[in-house]
C-alpha cells in the first residue's frame, strides 16, 4: 500500500477488510493533507510494516520541500505546518528521518523491489499509467535485473506495466485516490500475480475530523472534494 497521507480511518478499515496476508509494505507518504498522521504512524509502527520513504515524510522529517505537483502543493504546505508538524512527536520525525528510501525482499523467487517514486530517483519523479513506453523500459533496464516485481506509488494511481519477466505496479493510495475512484486503493502480491483491492471507507468521518484541524475554509472544501470525488479538481 502507498500514501496513506494522514488517513488513518482509510488505514485501519484497508487492513480489516483485506483477508490475510503475510507482511504489509507501505510505499512511503505516511504524512500531510490528512487529519491523523499520528495515528497512521503509530498503526504503521505497531504492525511492525516495512516501510520506505516518501516525499512528504521526508519534507515533515527534514523541513525540506516536498516537490510535489503545484496543484495540491499550497495544500500540502498548509497541512504540514498546521497539522503534521503540530501533531508528531520528536520521535515521529526521528521515525520518518530513518526510513530507508528503497527496500529489497525475495518472495517466492522473485525479487521485489519497493520505492516510493521510482527507481531513478526514489522520491520525487513521477511513473504515471500513461508514462511512457520508453520511461517503463527505462525503469526496467537500468535498474533491475529479470525476475524482478517492483513496486511504486506517488502518483496515487493503481497500475500494472509488465516488460519481459519484470513488473512494475502502483497499489493506488490508501488515503488519498486521485484517479477517479474515492475508495482506499491497496494491492495484494501473491504467487498468482498482483491483485488491485478498493475499499470503502467511512469518508465522512475524515472530512469531519479535517473540518476539526483546519482554520482555513478553503483549504478544508478542497480537500473534502479531493476525497469525495477521488481526483483533484
Amino acid at each position: 500500500m502507498s500514501d496513506v497521507h494522514g488517513n488513518a480511518v482509510a488505514l485501519r478499515t484497508v487492513l480489516e477488510k483485506i483477508p490475510r496476508y503475510d507482511e504489509v509494505v507501505v510505499l512511503g507518504d505516511l504524512v500531510d493533507y490528512g487529519p491523523d498522521p499520528d495515528e497512521a504512524l503509530d498503526i504503521v509502527k505497531s504492525g511492525a510494516f516495512k516501510v520506505v520513504m516518501g516525499n512528504h515524510d521526508f519534507a515533515a522529517a527534514f523541513n525540506e520541500d516536498c516537490r510535489c505537483g503545484p496543484s495540491t502543493k499550497d495544500l500540502s504546505i498548509l497541512t504540514r505546518k498546521s497539522i503534521t508538524l503540530r501533531k508528531l512527536s520528536k520521535n515521529d520525525l526521528a521515525y520518518l528521518a530513518s526510513l530507508p528510501r528503497k527496500l529489497e525482499l525475495t518472495i517466492d523467487a522473485r525479487k521485489l523491489v519497493c520505492v516510493h517514486a521510482t527507481l531513478r530517483d526514489n522520491l520525487f519523479q513521477y511513473l504515471y499509467p500513461w508514462s511512457s513506453p520508453a520511461d517503463f523500459k527505462r525503469e526496467i533496464l537500468e535498474y533491475v535485473g529479470e525476475q524482478t516485481v517492483v513496486f511504486v506509488g506517488h502518483t496515487h494511481h493503481q497500475f500494472l506495466r509488465s516488460q519481459r519477466s519484470v513488473w512494475i505496479a502502483n497499489p493506488g493510495s490508501v488515503g488519498q485516490p486521485r484517479d477517479g475512484d474515492p475508495r482506499a486503493a491497496a494491492a495484494i502480491l501473491s504467487e498468482d500475480g498482483v491483485l488491485f483491492l478498493r475499499i470503502r471507507y467511512d469518508i465522512d468521518k475524515v472530512i469531519e475530523k479535517l473540518r476539526n484541524e483546519l482554520g482555513d475554509t478553503n483549504a478544508f472544501r478542497r480537500l473534502a472534494t479531493i476525497l469525495r470525488q477521488g481526483m483533484v479538481a
